[in-house]
């Protein structure tokens, strides 16, 4: 019990770097990037492109990774962190609105990766204004700066692979998605096929392995041990996404994980078990405590939303199975909402 106490101490540690000093950086990153989304000629195209800064927390919430880094490669890590999941949300809503674009768009998920590459994925999106070349650019910028970006790039390009096979089959005819998926994770891994769909639909060990990355002396284990401790972890951020769409994407159609988690008295278990092989799997990482924190911090802003809760129980299953510091955070969030609240109606009133 001890040891699942521990993390609590690195809570305030975490909330008091990322807030005086990372949090600060990424809005004034997001800021920078609105104003390059803004100027995309195509008023559609321009609609789905400010979609993560208008509604999506996912760049403020990958540049919490940051406090995971030292002092010294802080802000240029957010500089990073923030492009790069700009750059995957960028592919994920041009190729989910257009199911006829060119496939070498999905390539953009690994030109950003690689240094000093010409990025051939940039000459596919001539009506953005520029915007996907820029976001290329700074990504090729912050992974060339990381001083053991050469050691972590063949695991980062690796996952940024499966992202891209898992995002050109979920953006494909959606008949066949589901049974292409088993087939695609079967060969890779035998079994939970969805969690290693679900987890390659997600950045979030891309993100783990830059802040890795900032750390001069890394080694090829811990590049390993990093990238297989956050395959839970993405999965479970991805499956708790899906818990909160899951009524819109049964109404749409679109294909969900959820469906994979058995019957409705089985999921509380199946997600409690992912629950805790992430937690198991974070904290024997360097810095095993800080990252309990950002899987607690992501685990609370799913939690925070109702619908989460009201799926047979999931919420309460998630919660259990992570333990400190998620409860406190959660608690945080439901008074921070609360007062949110309050301040809407009264400007209402």
């Amino acid at each position: 019990m001890a040891d699942r106490r521990r993390p609590t101490w690195a809570l305030a540690a975490v909330i008091v770097r990322y807030l005086t000093t990372i949090q600060p950086h990424a809005q004034r990153e997001l800021a920078r990037w609105r104003r390059r989304a803004l100027a995309i000629p195509d008023p559609c195209l321009r609609a789905h492109v400010l979609r993560p800064f208008e509604a999506d927390q996912s760049a403020i919430g990958a540049a919490l990774f940051a406090v995971l880094a030292p002092w010294r490669q802080q802000r240029s890590l957010v500089r990073l962190l923030v492009a790069y999941v700009l750059l995957w949300s960028y592919v994920d809503v041009r190729t989910e609105r257009d199911p006829f674009a060119d496939p070498g768009l999905y390539d953009a998920l690994l030109d950003g990766l690689r240094d000093g590459t010409s990025a051939t994925s940039a000459t596919l999106a001539p009506d953005d204004a520029g915007y996907l070349a820029a976001l290329l650019a700074e990504c090729q910028r912050g992974c060339a700066a990381l001083p053991s970006w050469e050691t972590v790039a063949p695991a980062a390009l690796r996952l940024a692979d499966d992202g891209r096979t898992v995002q050109a089959i979920n953006h494909g005819p959606p008949e066949a998605a589901a049974t292409r998926l088993r087939a695609w994770a079967q060969e890779r891994s035998g079994d939970r096929w969805h969690e290693v769909c679900a987890s390659a639909s997600s950045p979030l060990a891309l993100h783990a392995l830059m802040a890795l990355a900032a750390h001069p002396g890394v080694g090829v284990t811990d590049a390993r041990s990093t990238a297989a401790a956050y395959g839970p972890v993405s999965a479970l951020g991805v499956l708790c996404d899906h818990l909160i769409d899951h009524a819109e994407d049964h109404a749409l159609l679109n294909h969900s994980y959820v469906l994979y988690l058995g019957s409705p008295t089985t999921r509380p278990l199946a997600l409690h078990d992912l629950a805790d092989r992430a937690a198991r799997g974070v904290r024997q990482l360097r810095d095993g405590e800080r990252h309990t924190v950002i899987l607690a911090a992501m685990a609370a802003m799913f939690l925070s939303r109702q619908q989460v809760w009201s799926r047979e129980n999931a919420g309460a299953a998630i919660l259990e199975a992570l333990g400190p510091p998620a409860p406190q955070l959660l608690a945080a969030l439901h008074v921070r909402q609360r007062i949110e609240r309050h301040a809407r109606c009264a400007m209402a009133g």
